[in-house]
């Protein structure tokens, strides 16, 4: 004897066990899907740079510009030196979030500095300190090409760092930019990530669907487990 069961317009022709059986599978094939989707938006992993693998020199004010190619990024505008040989103590000091370099806008003439890349990244986060005096304000602008696409203004303090969440994804350009053309700010811990060009991670998830598709497909002409239109609307048990 053979159980069916009919639910919602449609009945399943096959004993109850194989049915279960393949449910399970199903289910365990549509969980690999997600996992390895999320496994490939993960594998544009998130770098910190703390620039602490540079060497500024030993001296007081020491420095050298942050040369391209850094972390695989293009950097203008930007220096680094040993924050802590700083005196008297000053942000420069207390900007330090991991020991002991810290970056910050070292052209005299331009204090506005940027990092870019020939291709899309995300700005996620930097901590950022007033080198000088407390509720310094610095415009922070993401730039796909020439289109600005953010746009957001910062008040930093000279007696610690603050963390701030940019959340720029996207991008291939950020400038930093003293609201008053002429202060200085220090960065550490930068992080960055590559972003996924354009409609990659949905290609991705498509070919993930398409393979999960075709071995539903395979298990259910092996398996002989067909639908067929039921009469009724409703949950019956019956047997034949």
């Amino acid at each position: 004897m053979q159980s069916r069961w009919k639910m919602r317009g449609f009945v399943f022709s096959e004993n109850q066990a194989k049915t279960t059986d393949f449910m399970k599978t199903l289910l365990k094939l549509l969980c690999a899907a997600v996992l390895s989707s999320t496994a490939f938006q993960h594998a544009f992993a998130q770098s910190l740079v703390t620039f602490d693998d540079l060497s500024p020199g030993s001296g007081s004010g020491s420095f050298i510009n942050i040369p391209n190619g850094y972390e695989n990024l293009q950097w203008l505008g930007f220096g680094v030196l040993n924050g802590s040989l700083i005196t008297p103590v000053s942000g420069y000091n207390n900007g330090i979030v991991s020991p002991n370099n810290v970056a910050f806008n070292d052209d005299q003439f331009d204090r506005s500095a940027s990092v870019s890349s020939s291709g899309t990244f995300n700005l996620n986060s930097a901590c950022l300190t007033s080198a000088f005096s407390d509720g310094m304000q610095i415009e922070v602008q993401g730039f796909v090409g020439t289109d600005r696409t953010y746009d957001h203004i910062y008040t930093l303090q000279e007696t610690g760092p603050a963390l701030i969440n940019f959340n720029f994804d996207g991008i291939n350009q950020a400038t930093f930019s003293p609201v008053d053309g002429s202060s200085i700010f220090v960065m550490d811990n930068l992080k960055v990530s590559a972003a996924p060009e354009p409609g990659v991670s949905r290609m991705a998830f498509l070919g993930l669907a398409v393979s999960v598709l075709g071995k539903v497909g395979r298990m259910t002409v092996k398996n002989k487990f067909f639908l067929q239109p039921a009469r009724r609307n409703l949950i019956t048990n019956f047997r034949s």
